[in-house]
């Protein structure tokens, strides 16, 4: 299950579903994205799970979402979540929509991809961003591969350096705006909010 880790969560959807913190702890880099970006804007989750809590926030604050996940029992219940909302059933290192958006969102999702992966969703970043859009995505805190057990399924994750990161952002002409590493405000998250730097 190292490259499709979206197996494992179509395992454990309805414990995900019950277990994700709804707390919203996200929001302060939520918010930080949303000062950047037009009122009302488009903006692709990807690996969104069920919705909760990102989705329901942004849509709270009157922006579009596109929201993309691989599992399909976790948008089985996004879908039930919110029915209204926009839900495609899509691997993120496939990605080839036919728009733009303001804004990216990979949160606790681009982690699951191995690093050789990783590398490749740069471009793809880049190719679905709008001028001076905005790129949110959470790592891990160093260089490494690691696994971790969630209710029975044991998922891969993987993380890059930080200079490796750095270095594939600055070839996509995205430069990085905050980087907090292992914030403990955040339940340890490492976190990039970054900017496409073109016009």
């Amino acid at each position: 299950m190292k490259r499709d880790v979206f197996k494992n969560y179509d395992i454990i959807a309805d414990w995900f579903s019950k277990s994700r913190s709804k707390d919203l702890m996200e929001k302060p880099y939520l918010d930080r994205l949303i000062d950047h970006i037009p009122a009302g804007s488009r903006i692709l989750d990807l690996g969104c799970g069920t919705g909760e809590p990102i989705y329901r926030y942004l849509q709270s604050k009157g922006f579009s979402v596109c929201e993309v996940d691989a599992s399909r029992a976790m948008l089985e219940i996004a879908n039930k979540n919110f029915p209204e909302g926009e839900f495609l059933l899509q691997d993120m290192r496939e990605l080839d929509l036919v728009e733009k958006f303001e804004a990216i969102i990979a949160w606790h999702s681009f982690f699951h991809l191995a690093p050789q992966e990783q590398r490749e969703m740069f471009p793809l970043f880049k190719k679905h961003l709008k001028a001076n859009g905005i790129l949110l995505f959470s790592s891990g805190p160093e260089e490494g591969e690691v696994w971790g057990m969630n209710n029975g399924q044991n998922l891969y994750h993987s993380s890059l350096s930080k200079e490796e990161y750095k270095s594939l952002l600055k070839q996509q002409g995205i430069m990085v705006i905050q980087h907090v590493v292992e914030d403990p405000n955040c339940g340890g998250a490492t976190v990039w909010l970054c900017q496409l730097n073109e016009d």
